[in-house]
């Protein structure tokens, strides 16, 4: 639980020191460009996934911009909460969207499960887990947890991606992202659904990513 603790205490202030620096900014998210973020929240609709009337929980928000993706693609949902560990990007969040009803947005800290926090019928956790943690906690384990609290949260299906240890030759291996295993990756969500999509076959943005689809 203390590895949990400081682990999520750096993921705060990493993200805090990325805001007072760069404002409201997608290089403060860690995106190299809006087009790259929104080619990996594409994938999401190229899932079989329904969104359409559905109440959607955006893990690991942000400033709230899949919101606005769903938007500009005239995905109808029904309700929109975002939840992020970082205070700063939450009351950004909020002060972006404070004029469109069905969204809100809380902070939330996914290493415990807050029962407060409303269930959805679809969740997505998109750029969470990329991080390589070193000797602070084993990747695979730290994932593991932070999938099945999500799942605690989500009604019928979560989406969760990962940066994918078959690496595109062209591009170099950086020493401070965590390479999931497909393979591994996939074997633990059948261990907890029987029903589960993987989806390897997306250009790399810019890394080789994959995403899985982990219904109830």
């Amino acid at each position: 639980m203390n590895q949990l603790k400081e682990i999520s205490k750096n993921m705060i202030e990493r993200y805090s020191s990325r805001y007072r620096e760069m404002g409201y900014d997608i290089k403060t998210l860690g995106w190299g460009s809006k087009d790259q973020q929104y080619y990996r929240f594409s994938q999401t609709l190229q899932t079989g996934l329904v969104f359409e009337d559905k109440k959607i929980l955006d893990i690991g928000c942000g400033f709230g911009d899949y919101a606005n993706f769903l938007n500009e693609n005239k995905i109808k949902y029904s309700s929109y909460h975002g939840v992020d560990i970082n205070p700063d990007l939450i009351n950004e969040a909020k002060l972006r969207n404070k004029d469109k009803s069905g969204h809100d947005f809380s902070v939330l800290d996914l290493t415990e499960v807050n029962k407060t926090t409303p269930l959805a019928d679809v969740g997505v956790m998109l750029g969470l887990l990329n991080l390589n943690l070193k000797d602070a906690m084993d990747n695979y384990e730290y994932s593991y947890n932070l999938i099945k609290n999500a799942l605690s949260y989500v009604n019928d299906a979560l989406v969760v991606d990962f940066i994918s240890s078959k690496m595109d030759p062209g591009y170099p291996e950086e020493d401070f992202i965590f390479y999931h295993n497909p393979v591994t990756v996939l074997e633990f969500a059948l261990s907890i659904s029987d029903n589960v999509l993987i989806k390897h076959d997306y250009l790399p943005v810019p890394q080789k990513e994959f995403m899985l689809v982990i219904y109830k």
